[in-house]
Order: C-alpha cells, then sequence, then structure tokens
C-alpha cells in the first residue's frame, strides 16, 4: 500500500490540512470516539473514494476500524465493473469491502418509488445489515458541502419546515450514520484523490437532466453561486443554526416523551391525546417529523405536516394522511397513528 494512504506526513500542507479538518470533525464536533468502527459506502465516486482514503489515512492514529460496503444496483451497463473497481481500490488499502448486488429498479416497480428513492432505500438498508454483520458503531457516507447545498435546494423544493430545512446531519443516532466530509469541499477532495494517484469512477447518470437532483446541480445551483460565489459557507452557517435548534427540539420532546411515552407497534408508532395535548402547536409538528424520520426513508413536507396537525386540533377522526415511503398518518380517538409497511 503507498505510503500516501497510510501516513499523513507524506501529504502536501493541503492534503494534510484537510485530512486534520476532518478528524476534528469527527472528534469535536461529531463526538466520535477514537478506536470507533465504520462501515463506508463506496460506490467507486470521488467522493465516496475520498471518504475511504481520508479514513484510512486517519485510521491508525485514531485506532479507527475500517470496512466497505459496496451496492450493485444493476441499472447500468458498467455498474459491474464500477464495484470490481472498488473491490479492488479497497484491497489496496487493506480494507475489507463486502458486495451486495440488488435490482432497484424492480425494487421502484414493486414498491412505487422513483429510482433515486428505491435505490437509496435498499442501499440504506444494505449498510445497516453489514454494520450490524460487522458490529461496527457507524456507517459512514461521503457527502460534502456541495451535498449539502443540493440536500438545503431540494429540502426547500419540497416544503421541508425548519429545523430539517437546514439540510442532512452529519450524526444521524437513529440510523448510526456519519458523514465525515459534510464540511469538506468537492475541489479539495479531488486534489487529495491527485496526490495519493487514485482514480476514481465517472457515473454517467450524473450528466442526465432526467434527476431533479441533476437539474439543480446543472442549471440552478450555477446561477447562484454566480450571484453568491460563497454559497456553500453560507448553507454551512445556516446548517449550523438549524443544529442549535434541532438540539433544543429533542431535548423539548425527549423531556415531553419521558412524561407521556408514545406507543409502539409491530409496524408503527402512536401519539396518545395525553402527549399531543400538553405540547405546542410547533412542538407537535416537530413530534410528527420525528416519527416520519423513525419510521420512514424520505422527507415530510411542512404541508402535509401542517394539515395532519390541523385536523388532529378539529378532532378529525379516520382522517388519513400519506407520507414519504409510503407511510401513513391516521387519526382516531385523538391520538394520531403512524404505520409504516415492510417494504423491504
Amino acid at each position: 500500500m503507498d505510503d500516501t494512504l497510510s501516513d499523513l506526513q507524506s501529504l502536501s500542507s493541503a492534503g494534510a490540512g484537510l485530512c486534520l479538518s476532518v478528524e476534528r470533525f469527527l472528534l469535536q464536533d461529531l463526538r466520535i470516539q477514537r478506536g470507533a468502527r465504520f462501515v463506508m459506502g463506496v460506490s467507486g465516486g470521488a467522493d465516496s473514494t475520498s471518504l475511504a482514503v481520508v479514513m484510512r489515512i486517519l485510521m491508525q492514529r485514531n485506532a479507527f476500524e475500517l470496512s466497505a460496503l459496496t451496492v450493485n444496483h444493476r441499472l447500468r451497463r458498467d455498474s459491474a465493473q464500477d464495484a470490481e473497481s472498488v473491490l479492488a481500490f479497497c484491497k489496496r488499502l487493506n480494507i475489507d469491502c463486502a458486495l451486495r448486488e440488488t435490482d432497484a429498479a424492480d425494487f421502484a416497480a414493486q414498491n412505487r418509488l422513483g429510482l433515486e428513492e428505491a435505490g437509496r432505500t435498499m442501499r440504506y438498508a444494505f449498510f445497516e445489515q453489514e454494520r450490524c454483520a460487522q458490529k461496527a458503531d457507524f456507517i459512514a457516507l461521503g457527502h460534502h458541502t456541495g451535498d449539502l447545498t443540493e440536500d438545503v435546494l431540494l429540502r426547500l423544493i419540497r416544503g421541508t419546515g425548519w429545523p430539517a430545512l437546514g439540510g442532512m446531519p452529519a450524526y444521524d443516532g437513529a440510523r448510526r450514520l456519519v458523514r465525515p466530509l459534510l464540511f469538506s469541499k468537492p475541489a479539495a477532495l479531488k486534489a487529495l484523490l491527485r496526490e495519493c494517484g487514485v482514480a476514481w469512477r465517472e457515473d454517467a447518470s450524473n450528466a442526465s437532466l432526467r434527476f431533479r437532483r441533476n437539474r439543480l446541480r446543472h442549471t440552478v445551483l450555477p446561477l447562484l453561486r454566480k450571484e453568491n460565489p460563497a454559497l456553500d459557507r453560507t448553507v454551512a452557517g445556516l446548517w449550523r443554526l438549524a443544529q442549535r435548534d434541532r438540539d433544543f427540539w429533542d431535548t423539548h420532546l425527549a423531556n415531553a416523551l419521558a412524561v407521556h411515552p408514545w406507543q409502539e407497534t409491530s409496524n408503527g408508532l402512536i401519539l396518545p391525546k395525553e402527549l399531543l395535548r400538553v405540547l405546542h402547536p410547533a412542538a407537535r409538528l416537530r413530534l410528527y417529523h420525528k416519527c416520519v424520520r423513525r419510521l420512514g426513508t424520505g422527507q415530510a413536507r411542512a404541508e402535509t405536516l401542517l394539515a395532519l396537525d390541523a385536523a388532529w386540533v378539529e378532532n378529525r377522526g379516520n382522517t388519513r394522511f400519506q407520507l414519504p415511503g409510503a407511510l401513513e398518518a391516521k387519526l382516531a380517538g385523538g391520538a394520531v397513528c403512524f404505520k409504516s409497511p415492510s417494504v423491504m
């Protein structure tokens, strides 16, 4: 294995600075402990390849234990080649890598999901299975500052409320996800790969305007960055404000749930009327969102959650609301019941 893939001292000042900033983010901001075990999601693209390189460089000095998982969704002719490339790359890093294969298009058709949502749902399920199999502490993903900006814009379009509008979390305790590169610039990550002599695969579908994310990336975001060249830094500041608000609401809801717990069923959650009655409307909205995040895979629209709360206030029994991931919310006897179908 190349020294540059295991030795911080052999890197340029820019490369070493990037790795050290990721280390500080993990240890100080996310409070990840040295000696933690990670399963990394590696697709072969620049982002996840950068994740693997940075984490490998930081591994020895932090006693991290690393493994990887790559998923072949069989959506492109060269997807098998991508998977083989990842396996060879991880072997170069001396990191064990598992391969899972699935038919994302078939899963999407069976569950009436878009291809992106179907692929994401299956991928995250595989990540969690692998995390459990490896007895790892966390699933590490390669999202960076550009992804965060895209995510905020996507959430704005969907009508996501605050503080979720601030973007994807860097640490998701419920799903054991961490995003070590969330404040790393994509250009800096690619520069590190070039310095280390590491190639990456280009996914041709990333250029297709068929997908909303790509349309935003290639048409809308260049215009926004022209208006504000520091857009990613601005969004990062918004993200930090959102984390403060999220921490406040999480604490507030935890205290309320300690007094009036929700009821867990085999496929859902029930919010009792005693709990809902003592909460401010803003707190109820965040509680609904918490249920969606616990049971589903998507982001609930603010409009839908507002309508759900209005129905509860008006005591409209047997009213149903459809939420992301085929999740359903139903009003019954003053309670709000969330039901999640088994899709895997």
